[in-house]
């Protein structure tokens, strides 16, 4: 893990914290959308790595661009970071280095994997909530 992916936050808990106010039913609203969203970020991830081994640059920008716009929710700034610049290569053609942000999107995917499952684990166990 590089430093600068060690400096940012791998969800901003303002973000869920907002998404818990929103809705009366709050934490065990958050705890479903965590589910949902961890579903189809296992789906995508593995749907990118079906396109880069058909050098499907179409389906690879489209399918960054759609995750990337679902971590907003979670305050995933660096794994949105990463997709957008998975998004930006294809569509510039520029896919040297291509494979290195993909690896890392797929690193990062596993740190908010784990940082939302450790927050659903311990904000579900809470008898305060």
């Amino acid at each position: 893990m590089s430093i600068e992916t060690a400096s940012v936050p791998t969800i901003d808990m303002r973000a869920i914290t907002q998404l818990a106010e929103s809705d009366e039913l709050g934490e065990q609203f958050v705890a479903e959308v965590i589910d949902v969203f961890l579903a189809d970020l296992s789906e995508r991830v593995r749907a990118i790595g079906l396109q880069m081994s058909h050098d499907d640059r179409a389906g690879i920008a489209a399918t960054a661009h759609a995750v990337k716009g679902s971590c907003g929710h979670f305050g995933a700034v660096r794994l949105m970071e990463l997709l957008h610049e998975i998004e930006g290569r294809v569509r510039h053609e520029q896919t040297d280095g291509l494979q290195t942000a993909v690896d890392s999107m797929v690193a990062e995917t596993e740190r908010v994997r784990a940082a939302l499952e450790a927050y659903r684990s311990n904000r579900m166990r809470r008898p305060d909530r």
